[in-house]
């Protein structure tokens, strides 16, 4: 299943950017990629045991009378209606052309758009989220604002293909998916046990096992790690890579040794893919220290929320009933 992340901010920053354009480049704003750039070559991968997630169980939703007017979708008996479709495909295909990009899947990537708008909304009203009038007026006085500071807020409406009702249904919609995310992601901790270690990777095992025998001998590990390492870019800091949690590392082979390690002490020789799984090559780590409740470094606390949400989020899609009217 595509990853389907419903994110506030960006229809924030798509605001932002299309008000200080001339020609306005609208999007589909209730769907997107949640994304962040990784820490450094040894960290942040998705973690192997991931936080519990807040149970929200979607609820049954009662079936609506058959409608009249055409449909693209039913969403546990709730309707997106053709219309709002094919007015959010003018949305998407305004966006492809200002980009110069193509999307050849683009009606599929705007219908799952919808959907799960849909299937977000239904939680959030099962959770018992309220958006009220005075916070969408608040935040679409905001916008207003910053857009007559740049240009013309109406005439940003109009380039967008959105009414002023619509587009307060839109943002109505919008806090409340940023209040589910508070909500689901609310266990995600802030703190975890992390080890502070260094390690040293070589092609060649024989070479691994001289190394760890120079080690246990008194050479320093970092001074072997400079010499030796084939990972140059943490080889020339002697191997340190700072602190990690559980899930971090893009070589869970280490990260599992190091976890069983106690400051000072160094791991047998590691036998493990390299990280493009191109070949196989040879690791030692080194504890330096540990700390059992170290604050989460921004972005891996970001990808740790991300999969949280995301598991709950493809629970809904699993659990939902759609039906498709559209190709």
């Amino acid at each position: 299943m595509k990853l389907r992340t419903i994110i506030f901010f960006l229809l924030v920053i798509l605001f932002i950017v299309g008000c200080g354009e001339e020609a306005p480049v609208p999007t589909v704003a209730p769907a997107a990629s949640l994304t962040q750039p990784t820490e450094d070559a040894a960290a942040v991968a998705a973690a192997e045991t991931p936080p519990t997630v807040a149970t929200i169980a979607p609820t049954a939703v009662p079936l609506t009378p058959t409608p009249t007017e055409p449909l693209a979708a039913l969403v546990n008996g709730e309707s997106i209606t053709l219309a709002a479709y094919e007015k959010e495909l003018a949305r998407y295909e305004q966006s492809q052309a200002s980009l110069g990009t193509s999307d050849p899947n683009y009606r599929a990537t705007v219908l799952d758009a919808l959907i799960t708008q849909q299937l977000v909304s239904q939680a959030a009203a099962a959770a018992g989220v309220e958006v009220t009038d005075a916070e969408v007026d608040e935040t679409l006085e905001s916008y207003r604002t910053l857009a007559n500071e740049n240009g013309n807020f109406d005439e940003w409406l109009a380039a967008n293909l959105w009414t002023e009702d619509e587009y307060r249904e839109v943002l109505a919609a919008e806090i409340a998916e940023a209040q589910m995310v508070d909500l689901v992601t609310g266990d995600v901790p802030r703190t975890a046990e992390q080890v502070h270690a260094r390690y040293l990777q070589v092609g060649d095992p024989a070479l691994a096992e001289q190394l760890l025998t120079q080690i246990r001998n008194g050479d320093d590990f970092a001074f072997l790690a400079q010499q030796h390492s084939l990972d140059r870019l943490t080889g020339e800091n002697g191997g340190d890579i700072g602190y990690f949690a559980q899930g971090s590392l893009l070589v869970p082979e280490l990260e599992t040794a190091a976890f069983a390690l106690q400051p000072g002490d160094v791991s047998e020789v590691i036998a493990a893919g390299s990280i493009d799984g191109s070949e196989t090559v040879y690791y030692l780590i080194q504890v330096i220290e540990r700390d059992p409740q170290r604050p989460l470094s921004p972005d891996f606390r970001y990808e740790l929320l991300q999969q949280t949400f995301q598991t709950w989020l493809d629970t809904l899609w699993q659990q939902a009933d759609i039906e498709r009217f559209v190709e």
